[in-house]
Formats: C-alpha cells, structure tokens, sequence
C-alpha cells in the first residue's frame, strides 16, 4: 500500500474469469468433510480413554486460533475501507471475508466448551470468593456467547453492505478521492470498536481466567492484534495458492499486489512483537509475583521454553529477516512459507497460552490432539468454499486497480 493519495490504472486482466469449480468444488467438500470426521472420530476416541481434559484443550486452542483468523480477516476488510484501499480493487476485501461463515459456527462451537468446563476452567471446581461474581460459568459463557453472536451479526451486516455494487464501484473507483459508501462508514468503525472490546474479553475469560491470579492490562491488545495478523497471513497464504490456480492473467500474478500483502505481513508481525515486548518488559521491571509467574512459566520453564521461543521465531523474526527484500514480498513461493510458518507460530502461541496454565511440568501433545487440529481446520474450510469462490471472482473479473505513482516496490 502508498501513503500518496493519488492514483493510477496499474493492472487490468485481460482473460476470462478461470472457472471457479476448480478452486472451490466437490473435492475441497469432500476433503474438508473427512478431516471434520477425523476431528471428531478423535475427540470422540479422547473422552473414551479417559483423555478428557486433553482434548477439551485442544478444543479450546483450535477454537482461539481459527476464530481469531476468521474474526480478524472481516476486521482487515473494515480496515481497508477506513483506510481507502484500492491497491488491488474488489479482491482484498473479498480475501479478508473469507471465512467469515466461521463466525457462526463459531458461536456453536464456543458454547460447546460448556460441556468440558470443568477441565478447562480451574475456577469452577475450586471457586476464588474474590472473584466468584466475574468468574462463574453461566456469566461468562452468557457474555462471551453473546459477544460472540453480536460479532458475528455485525460482521455479516458490513460483508453484505461490503459486496454491493456500490461497495464495489467504489474499490475500483481508483481516479477519485471520494469516501466509501455511507453503510460503510456507520459499520466498519463499529466492527473495529467491537473486535477490540470483545476479542479482549475473550483473552481475558478464555485465557487468561485459566491462571486466575494473573493479570495483565496490555494482554487484551496483544491478542487482537494476533488475531489480526493470523488473518493477514491466511489472507496472503490464500493469495499465493490463488495464483496458481487462476491462470495466466489474474489479479494475484500482479506483482504490485503481492508486495502490497507481503509488506502487511511485514508491518503487522513487527507491531506484534511490540505489544510482545511492551507486555513483558511492564511485568519484568515490576517483578510483582502475582504477575511474573505466567511470564516464568513459559519462558523460563522447561519443556514450555522452546516452543515459546519458537512461537517468536516464527511470528516475527522469519518475517522480519525474509520479508525486509522486496523481492521476496513478490515472490509467492517465499510469501506462501512466510504465511504458512506465522500461521503455523499462532497454532503454537496459542497452545503455549491455553496449555501450561493446565499441564505446567509435561506437554500434552499427541496423535489425538493433532486430529482434533485436523477436523477444525475442515470445519474453516468448509466455511471458507464460499468465500475462495467469490476470491477466485473478483481477482479474474478484470477489475482496474490502483497503485501509488511512485514508490512502488521499494520498501
């Protein structure tokens, strides 16, 4: 993306829209339906050896990580509006609404965990009297299930104004300076407002509730804006699968917008380690018990240590070393890996904040858990065939979009 306000015709496709079928058919519904029943057949098989509390939180961990990814990509599509993103048309909006049909499932998914609450939640078998009026079951899955609904209503109120013909005029509109439309503008403010009042909630109920003696006021900022990135990442990884599969002349063969989705992996990866770094030193040069143990649990004790130092290789410090070239945020081979190895970071991140709460002397991992990883990911892209579908449309519809005049590919 520019910061210059003017803009210029930079790339048309030419071609016929590439048929859609062989991007999102019959054989992704096949394929995500048997990882569903592998999930599920997992999970199952878990409960039954007694492995309850394991899968229960894998459950959990998955729900965190493909919630987040799904929330966070119709959040970046508000975003580009608020921001006046033409860079590449009608097709960054449509990457980032995805899967947002993940939301809905979401809901249902959320309320499942009511069934394992007592392996997950520490605090509702062994009641903190301090906290008992915050932390009790049926009030926190009654706030956080309707945080959840509300972003999901409002989040498919701003997809639907988002794919009208007047939403659309405007993102290929790229000689003109105009706002976007006025639903727009009402809803896309909200959105943000909301995700970042209730993804905070969730960290704060699902999170950090698991250590209910610990506290950290930065802990919800830090999640969202995970979030956030995790779906830049899906987004840009998206996009480098795309433009194989399109043929010749679409949209994600410009390299233009390829960087453009490489410097947003860039810039959101090194904002992350900020709100990282920012969270660890306010509780390092404090050194109040109540708050370093989390920190010490992860960090400084064994086994947990190397996969959180992991999680800060593969969020950061790969992008930040591979994405500094120009060259690689073109290259979809070098973009794709980048994508996968930050989004492969937030599965362990994630992990890495549910699990030591629960296991802090052993990691639970296994056949089963990765199953369970499995059958959600089936369930996302299921929720997602839609979404590629209308991806695979605009990005071959021959949509002008718009670049900065100068500057191009050079940060």
């Amino acid at each position: 993306m520019s910061g210059s306000p003017k803009f210029r015709l930079a790339y048309r496709v030419a071609a016929a829209p590439h048929p859609v079928d062989a991007v999102a058919g019959t054989a992704l519904i096949a394929v995500a339906a048997v990882m569903i029943a592998i999930g599920v057949i997992a999970f199952a098989i878990a409960l039954s050896r007694g492995e309850a509390a394991i899968a229960w939180q894998s459950y959990l961990v998955n729900l965190l990580v493909f919630l987040g990814v799904a929330q966070g990509g119709v959040v970046a599509s508000a975003a580009f509006y608020l921001t006046q993103a033409k860079w590449g048309g009608s097709t960054p909006y449509r990457l980032g609404e995805t899967f947002a049909p993940f939301l809905i499932v979401g809901v249902f998914l959320f309320l499942g965990l009511y069934f394992g609450r007592t392996l997950i939640f520490p605090w509702v078998l062994h009641p903190i009297p301090q906290k008992a009026a915050w932390l009790n079951a049926p009030f926190l899955f009654a706030r956080d299930g309707i945080g959840l609904a509300i972003m999901a209503i409002v989040s498919f109120a701003f997809i639907r104004v988002s794919r009208s013909d007047e939403a659309r005029a405007w993102t290929v509109a790229v000689n003109d300076i105009e706002l976007p439309p006025h639903s727009i503008r009402v809803l896309a403010p909200l959105l943000a407002v909301l995700y970042a009042f209730i993804y905070s909630l969730l960290s704060f109920d699902l999170i950090m509730s698991l250590s209910p003696v610990w506290r950290s006021t930065l802990f919800g900022w830090f999640f969202f804006a995970g979030c956030f990135l995790s779906a830049v990442a899906a987004m840009a990884l998206v996009a480098t699968i795309l433009r194989g599969r399109l043929g010749e002349h679409n949209l994600f063969t410009n390299q233009i917008v390829m960087h453009d989705l490489g410097k947003l992996v860039f810039a959101f990866s090194v904002f992350w380690v900020y709100l990282l770094f920012a969270q660890y030193i306010v509780i390092w040069y404090g050194d109040l018990p109540v708050e370093t143990f989390f920190i010490v649990q992860r960090v400084h004790h064994m086994p947990w240590r190397p996969l959180s130092i992991a999680c800060l290789v593969l969020i950061w410090l790969i992008p930040f070393i591979v994405l500094m070239s120009v060259r690689a945020k073109k290259s979809p081979i070098v973009l794709g890996t980048v994508s996968v190895l930050v989004l492969i970071g937030f599965w362990l991140e994630r992990y890495v904040l549910v699990v030591p709460s629960l296991s802090l002397d052993a990691i639970p991992f296994g056949v089963i858990q990765l199953l369970i990883s499995v059958g959600f990911l089936g369930v996302f892209l299921l929720c997602g065939i839609s979404g590629l579908n209308l991806v695979a449309q605009a990005a071959t519809s021959g949509e002008p979009v718009g670049d900065s005049e100068e500057g191009n590919g050079e940060q």
